[in-house]
């Protein structure tokens, strides 16, 4: 048990440094012009250890791809599988921009400089569809909080993925100058569905 355990984090270690490797390079220059030569210099491994987690580099950015995404889904998804509560918007958005906050090299590279182009769209599906459910559930509770326009759900859907993903784009691309709180707030805030900030305009 005790070998399997040390395997185990052995593994993870590794794993975790051709990741760190691939995300700095990717940092600095194109990603057709990283070669796994280059991301086993870097991570300090040889290419044989390279080949023993990831088939090529495909394989390695599908991996990254598919736990930030499976991240970012328990944090944000597993949330709404209870009903839908007033404030659970801001609270879900809070916990994204903190979990954003904690990896904010990685999702700078991935957001701001765009050379994976295809995490974006993965990312605003998600999104999409969390602010799909939640827009859905508030009209059938007809909560406070839910503005009953003729709008459909799918429109607000496209607006607030939209909205979030370009926001948080220009937040990382300028250092973070705002706590994932504050930003949170004032995202839920500038929202046009929501009653209380029509009125105010």
């Amino acid at each position: 048990m005790a070998d399997k355990t040390y395997l185990d984090l052995r593994i993870r270690k590794i794993r975790k440094a051709i990741r760190n490797a691939f995300i700095d390079l990717l940092a600095e220059k194109e990603l057709n012009k990283i070669s796994i030569n280059a991301i086993t210099l870097k991570a300090e491994i040889n290419r044989a250890t390279f080949y023993l987690h990831y088939k090529d580099i495909n394989a390695l950015i599908d991996s990254i791809l598919d736990d930030l995404l499976a991240d970012l889904k328990k944090i944000l998804i597993d949330k709404f599988e209870e009903s839908y509560k007033p404030g659970d918007e801001v609270t879900s958005l809070i916990l994204l921009l903190e979990h954003i906050a904690e990896n904010s090299h990685m999702y700078k590279v991935l957001l701001v400089t765009k050379n994976i182009p295809y995490f974006t769209p993965k990312l605003m599906d998600l999104l999409y569809e969390l602010i799909l459910t939640t827009t859905e559930q508030q009209s059938i509770q007809k909560t406070e909080d839910f503005l009953t326009v003729d709008t459909p759900s799918d429109i607000a859907a496209w607006y607030g993925t939209s909205a979030i993903i370009g926001t948080i784009s220009m937040w990382l691309g300028n250092d973070m100058p705002y706590t994932p709180k504050y930003l949170a707030e004032r995202i839920i805030q500038l929202n046009p569905f929501i009653p209380a900030n029509n009125k105010k305009i």
